[in-house]
């Protein structure tokens, strides 16, 4: 799994190096703290969580390239959730992903089980940025009762509004079909998982940003109901 995702991360690499004469460097490092971690609609953490990221990026103004890692940590247990390494490759709008979504350990020390996942994102150039995406794991622990790969899948839509420094979103996630394990899907029809509104209120304090939100999200499927407030500090340093 570990050669994949380097192999990929190599391939995007050399993409951007065909554009790169133009183009920017930086390393960002943040946190996001929130009151608990819901994942597409689904109950991932019970407590409340933070999730340390950093990552290595490149942009020019038609496209932009990112290697990253985060550490997903409940801050009531014993160890991290799971260890996430991206790489991402943007153009014009269109967006594709593979993460490697470590759960436990997947640093080489002990055991872990791990998924893979591609996604595909869009945002649409109006003058609302609607982005639509589609996001199916491909490799690793994901599989339905019959023993046969799920290829669990999850569709998303999210439309932001900004009013000032308010940026109001909501999101309607999917499962197109089965997907016993990952979403709970245990029927071979669409459910929906995730109905989201965001509001996210951008803080300023001096040359530092800091972004304070609180969610609502409903799972229409487990017609279970959730409020989230969280917020996000994060550094860039440019190359």
């Amino acid at each position: 799994m570990k050669k994949t995702l380097i192999s990929l991360a190599a391939c995007l690499m050399c993409a951007v190096g065909a554009f790169a004469q133009d183009g920017s460097w930086s390393v960002n490092a943040g946190t996001e703290a929130m009151s608990q971690f819901i994942w597409r609609g689904t109950e991932a953490a019970l407590h409340p969580t933070i999730i340390p990221t950093i990552s290595l990026d490149w942009e020019n103004d038609d496209c932009s390239f990112e290697l990253g890692q985060c550490s997903i940590t409940e801050l009531t247990g014993d160890e991290y959730l799971e260890m996430d390494i991206w790489a991402s490759f943007s153009y014009k709008g269109l967006s594709f992903t593979f993460t490697e979504f470590g759960m436990g350990n997947n640093l080489g020390i002990g055991g872990y089980e791990d998924n893979a996942e591609v996604s595909l994102a869009y945002e649409f150039p109006w003058s609302v940025p609607v982005s639509l995406s589609w996001n199916t794991f491909v490799l690793g622990d994901d599989f339905n009762e019959n023993g046969k790969r799920a290829f669990s899948s999850y569709a998303e839509l999210a439309v932001p509004y900004e009013i000032g420094d308010l940026t109001l979103t909501g999101i309607v996630g999917a499962v197109p079909f089965r997907s016993d394990g990952t979403y709970g899907n245990e029927t071979d029809s669409f459910k929906l998982t995730n109905v989201t509104l965001n509001a996210t209120y951008n803080l300023s304090l001096d040359n530092l940003e800091l972004p304070v939100y609180a969610q609502f999200i409903r799972n229409p499927m487990t017609k279970s109901n959730y409020y989230v407030l969280g917020c996000v500090l994060n550094l860039c340093f440019d190359l």
